[in-house]
């Protein structure tokens, strides 16, 4: 046999085990997404530069379950709202697209033009503490605690945590928004982070901010689910063994799962 047999051969094996591989992963996608509520979002055709105006050929449409699709995401139907727009900082391929990527060209449109057409952006002060040691980046997910005194208790005030919101985006870091910042770019810290939520979750968060303190938690960016029947915690739940046993079990569980995975 030929050296240049050979060669066509092992290239055209080559190319069916690329076939085979994208076929087998593709069902395992289908059979994980089975029975979800499927939609379209606009995902990046190719890695977009910084600056860049959008064209068509720039887009493409993916298929995601509805309740892993970030909360920003843009839809084919926002097409014809972001063509000739310019994206603020760069965009890798395959990633789906955001509000916030987009620096729209509307005369004073400025930062309010990243807000969702029914949402609201409102700011909550943190520390390094809150806010996960200043980790928190735009376009993050957050769960949003709050922990406040209340009544009485063994003769002293009765300290209360609750979460108050899950699965938040997060608008902007201080003054700073947008995606594909370096590393070091949030170095200097900062003293706020703005949300995106609607107006009556503004209302909560305006009152727990006034009678409590804030508590922000980092998410997994690929875990958009929401916990039902969250208890509220108080210090009767830290100070009974059966209640820590019942939540280290649960952890457990988690644990063993993820390994499953």
């Amino acid at each position: 046999m030929s050296r240049r047999l050979q060669l066509i051969i092992g290239a055209s094996l080559g190319v069916a085990a690329i076939f085979f591989i994208y076929l087998y992963l593709g069902s395992i996608k289908r059979s994980v997404y089975q029975g979800m509520e499927m939609v379209e979002v606009l995902v990046a055709a190719s890695s977009i530069s910084p600056d860049t105006s959008l064209e068509e050929r720039h887009l493409s449409t993916e298929l995601m379950p509805r309740k892993y699709v970030h909360r920003s995401a843009l839809y084919p139907q926002d097409l014809d709202l972001i063509l000739g727009q310019r994206v603020r900082t760069g965009i890798e391929r395959g990633q789906t697209l955001l509000w916030s990527d987009l620096g729209v060209e509307q005369a004073g449109a400025g930062f309010a033009s990243i807000i969702r057409e029914n949402d609201r952006a409102i700011s909550l002060a943190v520390d390094e503490m809150t806010s996960v040691s200043g980790l928190i980046r735009p376009n993050d997910s957050v769960d949003i605690l709050g922990t406040f005194v209340s009544g009485e208790t063994y003769g002293g005030a009765k300290t209360t945590t609750i979460t108050i919101l899950q699965n938040v985006t997060i608008l902007a870091v201080g003054r700073q928004f947008g995606r594909g910042r370096a590393p070091g770019a949030y170095s200097g810290g900062y003293s706020t982070v703005t949300v995106s939520v609607t107006p009556s979750e503004a209302e909560l968060l305006t009152l727990a901010q006034e009678k409590g303190r804030i508590t922000l938690l980092l998410r997994n960016s690929q875990n958009l689910k929401t916990e039902e029947n969250l208890p509220k915690v108080t210090m009767d739940d830290i100070i009974k063994p059966e209640k820590i046993r019942k939540i280290q079990k649960e952890r457990d569980i988690r644990i063993i799962k993820g390994r499953e995975r």
